[in-house]
């Protein structure tokens, strides 16, 4: 799936997502974390930093999860994905706006699921600075909404710039 990072769309996504219903073995998580970083659910996360014995480094969220039990635990967090199942769930950008502005994540923000294009400036002032596409984005639309404004009235977080 494409990500919109920076301005610039990639396909370079390194990480690997292991789903709850995956019977991932200790070592599995661990091998994971040495060839590529691994993304887990919250639930996932926090049972894996009470056994204390694995250093997963990225936290799938969904629109239901609280946020403050992470709190915690940004510091050793590099990646946080934020799930947005439909367009009209807004629950995402209280989630981001909650970690960069409540708890200071400075790790990534990545907005999944239903993400359209002309959502992307609304989640970049939320917080959200890399987004993932289900589909492949038209290029041209999307320089053209990461051009459209330069300035904003109300405080936020800095609009992804086309390049």
């Amino acid at each position: 799936m494409p990500l919109l990072r920076n301005g610039h769309l990639v396909t370079d996504n390194p990480w690997i997502r292991l789903d709850d219903d995956n019977a991932a073995t200790t070592q599995t998580v661990d091998a994971g974390q040495q060839d590529a970083p691994v993304l887990v659910s919250l639930r996932r996360f926090l049972e894996l930093q009470a056994q204390a014995t694995h250093n997963v480094s990225g936290v799938y969220l969904s629109p239901e999860d609280d946020v403050q039990l992470l709190a915690d635990h940004l510091h050793r967090i590099q990646l946080i994905v934020i799930s947005f199942p439909t367009y009209t769930d807004g629950r995402g950008y209280s989630q981001a706006r909650m970690l960069r502005e409540h708890f200071h994540f400075a790790g990534e923000l990545r907005a999944s699921g239903d993400v359209r294009p002309d959502q992307i400036l609304f989640m970049a002032r939320a917080g959200i600075d890399v987004f993932e596409f289900a589909e492949d984005p038209d290029e041209q639309q999307i320089t053209q909404i990461l051009s459209r404004f330069q300035v904003n009235y109300q405080p936020s977080y800095a609009l992804p710039v086309a390049g």
